[in-house]
């Protein structure tokens, strides 16, 4: 392939994409490093938060444990909350935790009427936050019957009620009801639950009741102290159908039975594990701790703020530099980055409980790393679990998390800083290099064209030549000397060439003349010999000798002949008419004849009229010689615009197709040999030294038919 320096520089040029390539894959490995750094970290505060754990059974108790933590039928699973909750009858602040309701159907009285449809059901669920325990309970019942302030029995209207045993085994009832919709009042009640102990309500229990579609709804907060403990707790919602008679029709309690030994646990998230995870939380991490059935205790942090790792400690200058290049930059990093996501999403489906493999291995005595994807498959999670001992035993184990967006934060400031470095870098060598490929081309391009006027077309050489950058000191100007050597050695050897035709005829000019004469005084004195055949041979031969010595003095004497004669402006039509006339008288063996064409209007050109006779000598001699038996010479006249066109053509034989370049050449002939005029091939070389000192082209070339020749000459008109 044929490359030019340019495209090679180009292509040297591309090969500094390898900086960003390699910067790329650095920063790659970069990445994986520090996201094992990470997990490396992480493992280490899951130890930590382990060894604060450790050998500390009462923690994972069933009594005090966490909200999933359900092994027998009636005990309440107590979620924890995001936050507080508002009792004002709204739900917007139960969050997440509006998923985890359980569904109780209808269980009727067995002391009532079982209507033949019930009506009543709920979901119901509990949560925890500080002090509080909340209730919220969504109650489908058809037909809301509101208690009677002036009745005193409290079982005439739909109630919550609750069965509560405190730590030291003392049972209480307490009935939650409303005579409209808004806060509610509780009573402590009696064993049958129609009359309240006291005619004072309980104020540390609050609850709110809201009428919702297809029924109502109510939202209770209960002191944790109250529930703390060994405490049993069961919850029921009594329904009243009939708002005339006010007999209770069904009742749905959380637990299977009211018995006081067999009343539900209220499993809550231990508070001293989440003291001690509260203490040891950070922005972008999260903790975990579960027991060994994989159920979560206790869980703090979040996930979803990035951290730093990004380099704050810059120049000012470098500062403003880099902001300038981040907005110049803008459309590529968004082309090839993926900036980390801060707002993923990454709450388990179910955060009751936690099945990842990392599980397995941890709950076998093993810390473990492992790396997933965030739930909405936004960002990746690293997790690091490290086991809780209790003497031999595991009782749980600690989970540490946080997002990968760190790593891939500062991955993506430093390939930021890369492209940047790369973008300049990259500008500031192409430009340099583009100068100096710029430069160095155009050094050599005017090298070769000084190179090439050196030699004329004709393959002389010319006087004047200027090579350039011959004093500089690089391979360009050794190169430039160089030229310069040669050309002046071959200009030597030219001029000697030049010179030889004259040195040649000096030195053959004295023996022919003595040998003409000798022939000559040898002809006076024998008359006999005179007449012999082999005289007129010799004589024959010495004026071939002759005429040969003047074919090769001619087109010296004529190349200086024109340097040195002055134009004059003359009628070119006229001149071609008279000469024709005259080539015909001198010329009587051409019995076929000339065609002349020329233009009706007068031709003027600004030469030497015998010059361009002589130029035309050459060519009709040429075209006389090469004529076939029988066919004219056609000489032509015209002008294209501010150029003359003289066209000698001939029917006859064709010119070989390497031989149409070369014709015009010095000592170059296509004569056959043994021909009875000696050429050497100068006649059409005169005619190219006529032309070029008239400023115009002399050009050869087969007719269109390809039956003869046609000589072109082009001169500029005056």
């Amino acid at each position: 392939m044929k490359l030019s320096i340019r495209y090679k520089l180009s292509l040297v040029i591309m090969t500094l994409l390898l900086i960003p390539w390699m910067g790329y894959q650095y920063v790659r490995e970069m990445k994986a490093f520090v996201l094992q750094g990470q997990e490396d970290a992480l493992l280490t505060t899951a130890s930590a938060v382990s060894t604060v754990l450790h050998d500390r059974p009462e923690l994972f108790s069933l009594e005090t444990g966490g909200p999933d933590i359900v092994s027998e039928a009636g005990d309440l699973q107590v979620r924890q909350l995001p936050g507080p909750i508002r009792i004002d009858g709204e739900f917007d602040d139960w969050d997440d935790i509006l998923k985890d309701l359980n569904h109780y159907p209808v269980e009727p009285e067995t002391n009532s009427t079982e209507p033949d449809t019930p009506d009543l059901a709920y979901d119901h669920v509990l949560g925890s936050w500080g002090p509080y325990v909340y209730a919220l309970f969504q109650v489908e019942d058809g037909d809301i019957i509101y208690r009677d302030p002036k009745v005193r029995p409290l079982n005439q209207s739909d109630h919550l009620r609750m069965f509560l045993r405190d730590q030291d085994g003392d049972l209480d009832r307490y009935v939650v009801t409303a005579s409209r919709p808004g806060r509610m009042d509780v009573y402590k009640m009696d064993e049958n639950w129609v009359y309240p102990l006291t005619g004072k309500p309980v104020y540390t229990i609050v609850s709110h009741m809201k009428p919702v579609k297809d029924g109502y709804a109510i939202e209770l907060l209960i002191p944790r102290r109250l529930v703390s403990g060994d405490a049993r707790l069961a919850l029921a919602i009594a329904d009243v159908d009939d708002a005339k008679d006010r007999q209770m029709s069904s009742l749905i309690s959380t637990s299977p039975t009211r018995k006081i030994a067999e009343l539900g646990r209220v499993l809550i998230p231990a508070p001293e594990i989440e003291r001690i995870l509260h203490a040891l939380d950070k922005p972008g991490t999260r903790i975990w701790v579960v027991d060994r059935f994989k159920r979560v205790r206790a869980v703090v942090g979040d996930l979803s703020s990035i951290g730093g790792y990004i380099v704050t400690s810059i120049d000012s200058n470098m500062k403003s530099l880099q902001l300038w290049m981040d907005r110049i930059l803008a459309p590529i990093y968004r082309f090839i980055l993926k900036p980390p996501e801060g707002n993923f999403s990454d709450l388990p489906v179910d955060t009751r409980e936690r099945s990842e493999e990392i599980l397995f291995q941890v709950l076998e005595g093993m810390p473990a790393t492992d790396r997933r994807a965030s739930v909405d498959q936004q960002a990746q999670v690293l997790m690091a679990a490290h086991p809780i001992w209790s003497g031999d035993e595991i009782t749980g184990a600690v989970i540490v998390e946080q997002s990968g967006n760190n790593a891939t934060a500062l991955q993506n400031r430093l390939l930021q800083n890369v492209i940047a470095v790369t973008v300049i870098v990259f500008m500031i060598v192409a430009i340099a290099l583009m100068t100096f490929t710029w430069r160095l081309t155009r050094r050599i391009r005017k090298l070769s064209r000084a190179s090439g006027l050196a030699i004329s077309p004709e393959g002389r050489m010319r006087e004047e030549r200027d090579i350039p950058d011959q004093k500089s000191r690089d391979e360009v100007g050794d190169l430039s000397r160089s030229i310069t050597d040669m050309l002046s050695r071959l200009a030597h050897y030219n001029r000697y060439l030049e010179s030889m035709p004259d040195t040649l005829a000096h030195e053959l000019n004295n023996p022919l003349n003595v040998v003409n004469s000798s022939l000559e005084n040898l002809g006076t004195h024998h008359p006999d010999i005179s007449e012999s055949k082999y005289m007129a041979r010799a004589q024959n031969g010495v004026n071939r000798l002759g005429s040969l010595l003047a074919s090769l003095t001619e087109a010296g004497n004529l190349e200086e002949a024109l340097k040195t004669e002055g134009h004059e402006r003359f009628n070119l039509n006229e001149m071609l008419s008279l000469y024709m006339e005259g080539y015909q008288e001198s010329h009587p063996e051409f019995k076929a004849g000339f065609i002349m064409k020329l233009p009706e209007h007068q031709v003027y050109i600004n030469g030497s009229p015998d010059h361009i006779a002589q130029m035309l000598d050459k060519l009709v001699d040429n075209a006389v010689d090469f004529s076939a038996p029988g066919q004219q010479v056609s000489i032509s006249l015209s002008v294209w615009h501010n150029e003359v066109i003289i066209k000698v053509m001939n029917i006859g034989k064709t010119l070989p197709e390497e031989m149409q370049e070369r014709l015009f050449d010095p000592m170059v002939s296509i004569r056959p040999t043994g021909t009875v005029r000696s050429h050497l091939g100068m006649g059409l070389h005169i005619v190219r030294l006529i032309v070029d000192a008239h400023g115009g082209t002399a050009t050869a070339r087969n007719n269109e038919a390809e039956n003869g020749v046609v000589f072109e000459i082009t001169l500029p008109t005056a």
